[in-house]
């Protein structure tokens, strides 16, 4: 055994690793960066290496851990790269980018994963500039700022901090002007869940359109859009967790991260103002690759509005030709998730609506402004509320 670990020492190339970043002679990868994760490095000769990623802390409910980090070289070459994830499995195919903008998934000559899912192995083409591999799009705070200038830019909305994350981040909320009537839209509560992202993106821009239909919709609902309401653990590249190691989609009732908190003392103020949730919509992705689920109340639930999660969703998919999603409705777990906690406590919809891991990205963009537009008629068919 000792000889054999001599001999390996002396045909792995020389190695700098610091956990977060490693090279050789020849190859460099990097993961400092906001939203990046590598946990452990090693090379195995000078065009192979083998990173190892961890999950974030080991109460992860669902075992899944994140990657993101870029890969480059002094000069242009093929690399095999082995992802291993000891505590979990390889849910996400790898996402490729140059410009940290446009991502393309790595090709299926090029990436496979192993019998036991456990780890996968990536060849790719490598040069100077260099190849961004993430488990999805890195939708980082770049692309929050990006998003909160644009929301400001709208004659209607008003952005607003309401309160700071653990690691002392902003949470921001983007608003349209009180009315009696509020819809609230929750984004990014498990970090990793980029797909989610995508769609709240589409439908707040649907929301938030020239249409007269979105114009109605405005002039009676207030809109309340908590975009990123877990900074921290997005920009440690976390699957779940927040820098307090919480599951925060379980933290609704018992509120004991700053994150919740701040939501709760938004829902408190609405209350004291005589302004009511009618409408909550929880942005997630699932491991249900192509899809959407929408998970709901079930009939016998009592909502109000009345059945609305049914009547939306049925009227939705009167208008899609060659798309299936999945209406899940379901009793209260007694989960503390955001689904029961409003649900429970307004009695309203209170809807998670989920995204597959892999879907066709455009399927996000066609298909949402769908939902968003047949969600609004559907909510003006509605009485006031008292």
């Amino acid at each position: 055994m000792f000889r054999h670990a001599l001999l390996l020492l002396l045909i792995v190339p020389a190695l700098a690793s610091a956990g977060d970043y490693c090279e050789n002679d020849v190859v460099i990868i990097d993961s400092r960066f906001d939203g990046g994760r590598l946990d452990d490095c090693l090379f195995v000769s000078e065009d192979s290496v083998v990173l190892t990623f961890r999950n974030e802390d080991f109460s992860v409910e669902d075992t899944f851990a994140w990657f993101a980090f870029h890969i480059s070289a002094r000069d242009s070459r093929n690399v095999e790269i082995k992802l291993q994830f000891p505590d979990s499995y390889a849910r996400f195919w790898p996402k490729l980018s140059k410009d940290r903008l446009h991502w393309e998934p790595a090709d299926e000559s090029t990436a496979e994963r192993s019998e036991i899912g456990k780890s996968m192995t990536l060849r790719l083409p490598v040069d100077e500039t260099g190849t961004w591999v993430s488990a999805q799009e890195l939708l980082t705070q770049s692309f929050y700022r990006d998003w909160l200038g644009q929301l400001e830019a709208h004659y209607e909305i008003e952005t607003s901090v309401i309160g700071e994350s653990h690691d002392g981040r902003p949470l921001y909320l983007a608003s349209t002007a009180d009315k009696q009537e509020a819809i609230v839209l929750i984004g990014r509560q498990h970090p990793a869940e980029v797909p989610g992202a995508l769609a709240m993106r589409e439908f707040v821009d649907a929301l938030l359109g020239t249409s007269d239909l979105a114009r109605e919709f405005r002039a009676r609902y207030q809109l309340l859009i908590i975009p990123l309401i877990n900074p921290d653990g997005v920009a440690a590249g976390h699957a779940r967790h927040n820098a307090g190691l919480a599951d925060l989609n379980r933290d609704w009732g018992p509120f004991t991260q700053p994150e919740t908190q701040a939501v709760a003392a938004l829902l408190d103020a609405l209350d004291e103002q005589g302004i009511r949730p009618r409408l909550m919509l929880d942005f997630h992705a699932t491991k249900v690759t192509d899809t959407m689920i929408f998970y709901t109340q079930v009939p016998e639930d009592d909502t109000d509005p009345e059945r609305f999660a049914t009547r939306w969703l049925e009227s939705a998919d009167d208008r899609f030709e060659d798309f299936e999603f999945t209406h899940d409705p379901r009793e209260p777990s007694g989960l503390d998730n955001t689904k029961n906690y409003f649900f429970s406590r307004y009695g309203i919809p209170a809807i998670t609506y989920e995204i597959g891991d892999e879907i066709d990205r455009e399927l996000i963009f066609d298909h949402t402004h769908v939902l968003a537009a047949e969600m609004m008629r559907t909510m003006l068919e509605e009485p006031t509320a008292d």
